[in-house]
């Protein structure tokens, strides 16, 4: 029988961990770090052989003494018996692909209306689709449920205007990846619960080509023999501006598409409406989307 090496049992039992992530669902490493936190009693961040196993334990991961040695032992980097459990978790995270990577930034990037870098907690409930979240699917648990575990995974910032940065969204993305071994169920997973697709590809260019073909035609049925495209036009989104602010939102918008018999989906009105709103504010003036409709520009 062949025998591994100290790193193979290592990477071995880290796999297995990762595994039993899986199993457990979509929370990702949070749960663990909880167990690590009660286990470490004096608050130094290091945990001996005895307080390992019993955050471990605690956290339903489960390994046999050889390979807990080994992966004690790894990480227990000055041989004092104590290991760091922030350098463990590091470890047991691994590194995003560059295909999950560049999803989750793509996804910060939409919600980043103004390039700020940061973003509120309450913009992010307020587009996060947690009816499309695997264990909502699976029946583990509410849609209620799922949002609250989302947001409790910011730690430290309770409330709706807390912001979060790209570097601690792409943090919590990273420990959520541990649990999910395929790029392509993360990539779907990310496409579900934020109805951002990972590419503008030719299929969906085409399909916004399309819709704005109809929307055009179907202004101009709507327009009277007097009356201008754009006033029509102007008329049709001033009824659903209802703050009367000048701007349209894409919830407006996609009221707008429906009141002129181009009922869309979130994922393509969220497409078709990044094609009007040009400077990426989040919303549409009506110069914006006048002049978009009829080439004024």
């Amino acid at each position: 029988m062949e025998t591994l090496t100290v790193d193979a049992q290592v990477d071995a039992a880290l796999t297995k961990l990762r595994a039993q992530l899986f199993e457990r669902g979509a929370r990702g490493l949070g749960g663990v770090a909880r167990a690590f936190k009660i286990a470490d009693f004096n608050g130094n961040k290091k945990l001996d052989r005895e307080e390992f196993e019993e955050a471990m334990q605690f956290a339903g991961l489960f390994l046999g003494t050889a390979e807990t040695s080994a992966l004690f032992n790894k990480f227990d980097k000055d041989g004092d018996g104590n290991i760091s459990y922030d350098e463990f978790l590091r470890g047991l995270r691994g590194g995003m692909s560059d295909r999950r990577k560049a999803m989750v930034q793509r996804c910060f990037a939409v919600m980043d209306r103004d390039g700020s870098g940061v973003i509120t907690l309450g913009d992010i409930a307020g587009v996060y689709n947690t009816s499309k979240h695997p264990d909502v699917l699976s029946g583990k648990i509410s849609e209620e449920q799922a949002l609250e575990r989302f947001l409790e995974g910011f730690e430290g910032k309770g409330t709706a205007d807390a912001r979060v940065t790209a570097d601690e969204f792409e943090a919590y993305y990273s420990d959520l990846s541990a649990s999910v071994p395929a790029d392509d169920y993360f990539i779907e997973m990310m496409e579900s619960v934020w109805m951002i697709p990972e590419k503008e590809g030719k299929e969906e260019a085409e399909l916004v080509a399309r819709y704005e073909a109809v929307l055009r035609e179907k202004v101009r049925q709507k327009c009277k023999p007097s009356e201008s495209e754009g006033n029509k036009l102007r008329q049709v989104f001033q009824f659903f501006d209802t703050d009367e602010t000048g701007a349209v939102t894409i919830d407006e918008f996609s009221r707008a598409c429906e009141r002129l018999g181009l009922p869309l989906q979130r994922k393509e009105t969220r497409a078709f409406f990044s094609v009007y709103d040009r400077d990426n504010s989040g919303t549409i003036t009506y110069e914006e989307f006048v002049a978009h409709v009829f080439n004024d520009t």
